[in-house]
């Protein structure tokens, strides 16, 4: 797949704007899927590999002892 390139089917179902995510939460991370989609008006079809969600949650933990770090965290993460 490439930028530009309209999809139109997953696994031989017809894609919508409404139904993508629905579609793609039939499968697996790593589940190999046949597409076809347009690209400047010829039709592809190929097997791609779905990759799982992209991490969005981060901790961050204080180390304490660590000379003035304090001073410069509590107004960073205070904002």
């Amino acid at each position: 797949m490439s930028a530009g390139d309209v999809l139109v089917a997953i696994d031989g179902l017809r894609v919508t704007g409404s139904n993508l995510d629905g579609l793609l939460s039939r499968y697996l991370p790593g589940a190999k899927v046949e597409v076809h989609a347009f690209r400047r008006d010829e039709l592809h079809r190929t097997e791609v590999k779905l990759d799982g969600p992209e991490v969005s949650r981060y901790l961050l933990t204080a180390i304490d002892g660590r000379g003035s770090s304090k001073q410069w965290r509590e107004p960073w993460l205070n904002g």
